[in-house]
């Protein structure tokens, strides 16, 4: 379990680094809904992230 949490979050911060990359590059491109609803999607990706990183480092292995 701890080896399927730790590649889902690898993904997800490749994946996140790859966003972030091509939206410094195409500054033309937006989302239609405000900025809020943006950061809080952002924000929860992040915690999710975080979250699955933590529980593959901690604790015993089942």
């Amino acid at each position: 379990m701890k080896k399927i949490a730790r590649t889902i979050a690898s993904v997800m911060l490749l994946l996140g680094l790859g966003f972030f990359l091509f939206a410094l590059n195409h500054p033309e491109g937006a989302f239609p809904w405000s900025n809020t609803i943006s950061y809080t999607i952002y924000m929860l990706y992040i915690a999710v992230m975080i979250l699955l990183f933590i529980t593959s480092f901690k604790g015993k292995d089942q």
